[in-house]
């Protein structure tokens, strides 16, 4: 593990993941905007319309780039000295992009089908809210991953391999005579 491709394939590897987290991220933005949209117009069919548009989005753009996020992510992992564990800022990138998955797909998800059924029936939304500030707070996390990537903060995990230190040969380990 750690250096099982090239150079180019590397730069293949991190140019996909960077455009669909890209994406994702632009896409989140999208529903914000239409969220927002939704909650604040007094029309009923703009805001059939933009539940509608954020169900497309989501199932046409969301779901399929946050898992190319996620498997590009950890294909990167393997692949490079990173690893999945070793360093705590991949470590968080992972924990929250599998929590945005999470959250989106059992919160969000269900917000868009209850404000999607309340405007098929001509009402406000009662979720229309935090369905606005719950996409809101996805863009938080996506931007927090994105500083995470760049920052590489706080070292090393305690489940790091010991690398050994330059200069120094590793004794080997004597037996005891008996």
């Amino acid at each position: 593990m750690g250096r099982g491709v090239g150079k180019r394939t590397r730069q293949l590897l991190v140019f996909v993941h960077v455009a669909v987290s890209v994406g994702w991220m632009g896409a989140g933005a999208a529903n914000v905007v239409l969220a927002m949209t939704a909650g604040y117009t007094a029309s009923a069919e703009v805001r059939q319309v933009c539940y509608q548009m954020i169900d497309q989005v989501d199932g046409f753009v969301v779901i399929p780039i946050a898992f190319a996020a996620l498997a590009s992510g950890v294909l990167l992992c393997l692949v490079t000295p990173w690893g999945l564990a070793r360093y705590w800022w991949v470590l968080v990138k992972l924990v929250l992009t599998v929590a945005v998955i999470g959250y989106s797909t059992f919160g969000l998800g269900t917000w868009v089908e209850d404000s999607i059924a309340a405007s098929t029936r001509g009402v406000e939304s009662p979720v229309a809210g935090q369905l606005a500030y719950g996409a809101g707070l996805n863009i938080a996390a996506f931007l927090f991953m994105t500083w995470l990537s760049v920052a590489k903060p706080w070292g090393k995990t305690p489940w790091a391999p010991a690398s050994p230190r330059r200069g120094h040969r590793p004794v080997a380990p004597r037996l005891a005579a008996g």
